[in-house]
């Protein structure tokens, strides 16, 4: 069988979620990244990955939030001089292919507070070269799974989707996307917070939603 990694990129406990920074504190937001991560990672932890690795720029926070995970999770620093989402995402790749030959990869962003292990494994099962699950716009990419072998280029930023979608059509890899409710929630916004706090079930969600 082939053997999946999950990556989940994680930033820090400072800058995350800065489009909420008019409305909340600094410790409210640390608060919400952790509790969406610990969200995120759980979800994985119940699916059989070969490993799940965390890629991150603050080591030391990501340490505080993987702790109250019941499995074991990796933690890779980004390489210094190489910053931002594609670049870390690269160095993740590249740990994977040194180490689990053959993987497909399985990048998870760290703000879904809806995803469930049925929508981990309607991921999975796709037998396509390369899976998108888009967010609920339809321009972003909240899940992406590749061959970890290939040298698919990430292009996480505005717009995702296309340019995943172009990127898989320049590689001549069959594509797939998966559109399902609880992989398109990610959470950006102050309206995101307040529609999703009710339905997500995290501890602490609904008293941020103010």
């Amino acid at each position: 069988m082939t053997p999946v990694v999950a990556v989940v990129p994680l930033r820090d406990g400072a800058s995350g979620k800065s489009r909420l920074s008019a409305h909340l504190t600094p410790q409210e937001r640390r608060a919400l990244v952790v509790a969406l991560a610990r969200h995120v990672l759980g979800t994985l932890a119940a699916y059989p990955f070969d490993e799940i690795l965390v890629v991150t720029a603050d080591p030391e926070f990501t340490a505080e939030v993987v702790g109250e995970v019941l499995v074991p999770v990796s933690v890779l620093a980004e390489p210094p001089g190489r910053h931002g989402l594609n670049a870390a995402l690269d160095a993740a790749r590249e740990h994977v292919r040194a180490t689990t030959w053959g993987a497909r990869l399985l990048v998870a962003h760290a703000d879904l507070p809806l995803l469930a292990v049925d929508d981990v494994d309607a991921l999975v099962r796709e037998t396509a070269d390369v899976v998108i699950a888009p967010d609920r716009h339809g321009t972003g990419t909240n899940l992406l799974l590749l061959p970890a072998d290939d040298d698919f280029t990430f292009r996480f930023g505005p717009g995702s989707r296309t340019a995943h979608e172009a990127e898989a059509a320049r590689g001549g890899w069959r594509l797939a996307v998966v559109q399902r409710p609880s992989t398109a929630a990610d959470l950006d916004t102050l309206d995101d917070l307040a529609e999703l706090a009710g339905l997500a079930g995290l501890a602490g969600l609904a008293d941020l939603a103010h």
